[in-house]
């Protein structure tokens, strides 16, 4: 024999050794293919969320002034010192955008801030509004109506039922809205009520401010003569006397076409009989 020292391999170590390194070999692959895939799904899922975050997001709101704001900028005193914006925000801010007539009395040109304030509070607050006017000071209207655009002036006195009936042919009645802020007289306020409630639409609504007259002998406000807040009065028993019953033959004529009346600070609403467009319940 020569030198060579020979070890003797059988065939079925080398098949063993051949065996346990496909093993290792095929769970490598597996194990990098499991990992490749998991990284494709994280991908997919972080891409779903981000598009879903993009639809999500709100966008944000214009935001619209309040009667406060409006009447604050302009510097009407409905809303300093009086406080009527708590009553015409309740019920105009939700209708605020409609196609609206509305008819306003008095211009202001008795006002030491001189007229206009309110007009031009109602034109922003109101952009769809059929505006109209009563003033009693000619004088005053002919050398402001050069300055106001897309609104109606009649010239005369709130508490002459002649003129009155003029205007409602004239303007062809049909108001959502009134608001008598003119003379505070109680023979003026109360005569337009009667004469104007009748041509408020059905559903729509009258609104009396600068009620502390009622109070005050300079404007008639002797307690017992027939004052406005009296009249009141008598509509809220006209409207609980006979509820249910015909209709009240000796009750006041805005009884008989008044659904409810509401009262605020020096201000009251009187709201029409029918479920018009305009109507607000709360």
């Amino acid at each position: 024999m020569s030198g060579i020292f020979r070890i003797p391999v059988s065939a079925c170590a080398v098949i063993g050794i051949l065996f346990l390194f496909t093993t290792l070999w095929n769970l490598q692959s597996h194990d990098n293919l499991y990992r490749s895939q998991l990284d494709d799904q994280e991908t997919v899922v972080l891409e779903d969320n981000a598009s879903t975050s993009e639809i999500d997001v709100p966008e944000l709101a214009e935001h619209r002034l309040s009667f406060l704001e409006i009447a604050t900028k302009h510097g009407t005193d409905k809303v300093n010192p009086h406080h009527y914006n708590y009553m015409y925000e309740k019920y105009l801010d939700p209708i605020r955008h409609k196609p609206l007539k509305m008819l306003e009395i008095g211009l202001g040109c008795n006002m030491a801030y001189g007229p206009g304030k309110s007009y031009y509070t109602w034109l922003e607050f109101l952009p769809n509004v059929d505006m109209y006017y009563i003033e009693y000071d000619r004088a005053c209207v002919e050398k402001w109506s050069q300055d106001m655009k897309n609104v109606k002036v009649f010239t005369g006195d709130q508490a002459d039922t002649e003129f009155l009936e003029t205007f409602i042919s004239a303007s062809g009645g049909g108001f959502d809205i009134i608001i008598d802020d003119g003379g505070h007289f109680m023979n003026q306020q109360i005569t337009s009520l009667n004469k104007l409630f009748p041509i408020v639409k059905p559903g729509g609504m009258y609104f009396i401010e600068d009620l502390a007259t009622s109070y005050q002998e300079s404007y008639g406000g002797k307690k017992g003569s027939g004052t406005m807040m009296e009249m009141v009065q008598e509509l809220l028993d006209d409207l609980n006397r006979n509820v249910g019953g015909p209709g009240l033959k000796d009750g006041n004529t805005v009884g008989q076409e008044m659904r409810s009346v509401e009262c605020g600070e020096e201000i009251c609403a009187f709201f029409k009989k029918g479920l018009g467009e305009t109507e607000i319940r709360l």
